[in-house]
């Protein structure tokens, strides 16, 4: 869905890295003035972080974090870092405000809809509902209380684990980059080498709004993106227990990946913007009727409109 559009910039060094990781394929491309060899350390850093979060959040590990959480649901508190400690955190935080719009104890649920691994071994009523994580901050550990609940953080992953790379970039001193995963999410670093925005489209066709993007983000979700046998879109709504219908599309720029990549999977399942969305968060809607809703304006500025013709 996403496409990227750059100029070089003489007296920059242009570098593209990729990583397959999340189900995805991520792109980096970092503008600096220092040499070849030097700007490839940083990005092979960064993208190093991005596969250290995959390694965490992936289901299909036996050995992450979350499918350690997974197994002990009913049985026994799991310790972890902080660092998955504070994402923890955050997704509790969403939650309440999205009005449990974004959840992540849909794991049952995604498995119950054929979604991932065997629907036949999961309950017809899979349990799900943040009421059931339990987080103990003085012990740094989590508690699944229902044993049916399981974690899935696809709403949120790529963005997070974008966030954290970038902020390697931005510490080493980096000020001109961008980071995409897939159709999902795009962030930025600064500006482009030759000083204008970075200009991501939310979808291909030529009628669909792009994103200028300074130092801020992009996230698309749509239920297109996977579908099970039934040709259902992979995007659950937990209101209902079943995929969502709404929207073609839902689209959210933010200062931060993680908030456009969690606000883009709420508007989707939502169906429209709520009241209660910051005003500083732009939401970008593909209604069943082909037309576009775009609105609010996030905190730096970015500019969703709509902006016909090919990439430059």
């Amino acid at each position: 869905m996403m496409s990227v559009s750059n100029r070089e910039n003489k007296g920059r060094v242009s570098l593209r890295l990729a990583l397959d990781a999340m189900g995805t394929r991520f792109e980096l491309l970092i503008a600096d003035d220092a040499s070849e060899t030097a700007i490839r350390a940083l990005g092979e850093d960064a993208l190093a972080c991005i596969d250290d979060w995959h390694r965490r959040l992936s289901a299909f590990d036996k050995g992450s974090v979350v499918s350690a959480i997974n197994a002990g649901a009913g049985t026994r508190a799991v310790r972890v870092d902080r660092d998955m400690l504070d994402l923890l955190l955050a997704c509790r935080r969403w939650h309440a405000e999205t009005c449990g719009a974004f959840d992540v104890t849909l794991g049952a649920l995604m498995q119950h809809h054929g979604f991932r691994g065997d629907a036949s071994v999961v309950s017809q009523s899979p349990a799900f509902g943040m009421r059931y994580v339990e987080i103990d901050e003085d012990q740094d550990a989590v508690f699944l209380s229902h044993p049916d609940v399981q974690l899935d953080f696809g709403g949120v992953a790529k963005g997070w684990a974008i966030d954290e790379a970038c902020e390697n970039l931005k510490e080493s001193g980096v000020v001109s980059a961008i980071i995409h995963g897939g159709t999902s999410t795009a962030k930025a670093i600064g500006v482009r080498p030759d000083g204008k925005p970075w200009r991501v489209k939310v979808h291909g066709d030529d009628d669909a709004p792009a994103a200028l993007l300074a130092g801020a983000s992009l996230s698309v979700s749509a239920p297109s993106g996977r579908v099970n046998d039934r040709q259902q879109g992979h995007v659950l709504d937990p209101r209902t227990g079943g995929p969502t219908k709404a929207l073609n599309l839902a689209a959210a720029i933010a200062d931060n990946a993680a908030a456009s990549d969690m606000w883009a999977t709420a508007l989707l399942v939502m169906g429209k913007r709520p009241e209660s969305m910051p005003g500083t968060i732009a939401s970008i809607l593909h209604l069943a009727d082909g037309s576009w809703r775009i609105e609010g304006e996030s905190t730096v500025r970015c500019i969703a409109a709509n902006i016909k013709g090919r990439d430059t």
